[in-house]
This record gives structure tokens, sequence and C-alpha cells, in this order.
């Protein structure tokens, strides 16, 4: 798959005093990274951010079983192989290599180059439902790290204008949240904050928009509002949601405790990271 980014740049955002921002592409050479290439390329350009291609080699499998100098050569031809996407691109891009990527490697990487996002794109469930990254999911999901999930499949806008942010009503703190939220503030996207209950609870809607206030979310949009969604399941009902206001970004707040409190359980999560079918922001966040 050609990444075929040599169209022109998308319109300049206006221009920020703020130091510029970097994203990390988690890299291979199949098409939902591909996708997650483009989309975080299109994403950059206009912010004057920058972008990192990651790509984490499986030597678990492969150093037992090659010679020194055959290890090396592999080593060569791969880091030629991710410079040659990273040369495609028309935003400052650089590339780097780990072994594996445990929480140490991500939470090294995120201490060296302060990212915004790592990004990642996610394979067309029809071909790969059960398996969306697994591991690197979990590792991200572990520390405070925002993760953007690219769906392969998005053919949407990359400069997101409509975002939904889910919310349950309890009461979470960002976890070190400057710099994606200095992504989102100089997107400026109209922001719907929406519940999901099966029941009419008009108190937990205005205690959810008060919640997403208090952490400084909503400071960063343009303009925000609240969507009520009664449907009992909350996939289903996120996604008329994103169906209603037109949304081209999901935002999903992860606390330590229950990843999504009440409401959205792992579960929950799993699910929306597998199926939905518009990039989703995971922001990590401390309870309370």
């Amino acid at each position: 798959m050609t990444l075929n980014l040599a169209q022109s740049a998308p319109t300049t955002v206006p221009a920020s005093d703020k130091p510029a921002l970097t994203l990390i592409v988690l890299t291979d050479f199949f098409p939902a990274a591909h996708r997650a290439i483009q989309y975080a390329a299109e994403l950059a350009a206009p912010l004057g951010a920058r972008l990192l291609l990651l790509y984490v080699r499986d030597d678990s499998q492969l150093d037992s079983k090659l010679a020194p100098d055959d290890s090396k050569e592999r080593d060569q031809d791969l880091r030629a192989a991710v410079r040659a996407l990273a040369d495609e691109l028309y935003v400052p891009t650089t590339i780097e290599m780990v072994a594996d990527l445990q929480l140490s490697t991500a939470a090294d990487l995120a201490k060296r180059h302060a990212p915004a996002l790592f990004v990642l794109g996610r394979a067309d469930e029809s071909l790969n439902e059960a398996e969306v990254g697994v591991a690197v999911l979990e590792v991200l999901r572990g520390g405070p790290l925002p993760l953007l999930v690219v769906p392969e499949t998005y053919q949407g806008s990359s400069t997101p204008t409509q975002a939904v942010v889910a919310a349950d009503g309890e009461p979470f703190t960002l976890d070190k949240p400057l710099a994606a939220l200095q992504l989102i503030a100089q997107l400026e996207p109209r922001m719907t904050v929406v519940t999901v209950s099966g029941i009419a609870d008009n108190q937990a809607c205005a205690t959810s928009l008060r919640q997403v206030k208090a952490s400084g979310l909503a400071d960063a949009a343009s303009h925000v509002t609240l969507e009520a969604i009664r449907h009992a399941y909350p996939v289903e009902g996120l996604f008329k949601a994103i169906t209603l206001t037109k949304a081209d970004l999901l935002i999903l707040v992860a606390r330590r405790r229950s990843f999504l409190g009440t409401m959205f359980h792992r579960s929950v999560t799993n699910r929306l990271l597998r199926t939905c079918h518009i990039p989703m922001l995971v922001l990590p966040a401390i309870d309370g």
C-alpha cells in the first residue's frame, strides 16, 4: 500500500506560541498502520506538529534464530524501510526502532519526546476483530499516555471539527494532559458531552457536563453542548450520538480504577476500540 501523501498540506491552523507538538505513530508495513500514518500527517501539518514513526521489532521470535551478522542486516533493512515511509511525508518526521513496547519503554518514549498522542491504526474489523494490537493497547492503557486509534477504513476528515465526549458523571482529573489539550485547543472542535443511560436522568446529564468542564477538557473546544442518549447499551448509544452529531472524533476518559468508570467498563471499551468507525482519542485520567 502506497501512502500517496504528496498532495498539498492542509490549510494551517492559526499559529500558536506553544512548543511544536509531537505525535508518535506505531508503525509497520500493513494497511492499518499506513492509514494511521496518513491521518497523523494530515493532522500534524496544519498544527505545525512533527511525527515520530515508531517501529516495534519482534525480537523474541527472531533473534535466537539469527546469526549476529544476519540480525544486524535485518535491522538495517527494517530501518531503511521505515525511513522510506518517513520520506514520503510532508511534515517533519523522525524514526525510532525499539525491541519491545513494555510499559517502561513507552514511559521512556513519553519522557524523551513528550508526545501529545500515540497514534495506532486499527485493522478492518471484518479481517481481525479480536485483535487490535492487543499487547500494544494494554501497554499504552497502563500509563498516562494519550492514545488515538484510527480505523483503517475511516475516510473522513483528519482535522476533527465535531467531537463527542463520553461521560458518566463520575469525577476525574486528566493525567498529564497539557500536550493533548494543546492539540485539541488548536483544532477548536465543537464538543458534545454525551451520556448514555437506560433511564431519563437529567441530574446525571448536568453532573457529566460539570465534570467535563471541571477537567479543563471543555476549555479546548470552540463550543460545548450536552446530549443525553436513552439506550440500554453504552456502545450502541454512543454510536447513535456520533450519528446524530456527525462527529469525527470520539473522546474517552480512561480512569485507573475501572478504565471508564461505572458506565464504560473495560469490556465496553474493548468493543469500542475494535468497532468504532471514527477515530477515538483515549485520555488517561485519575479518579476524583
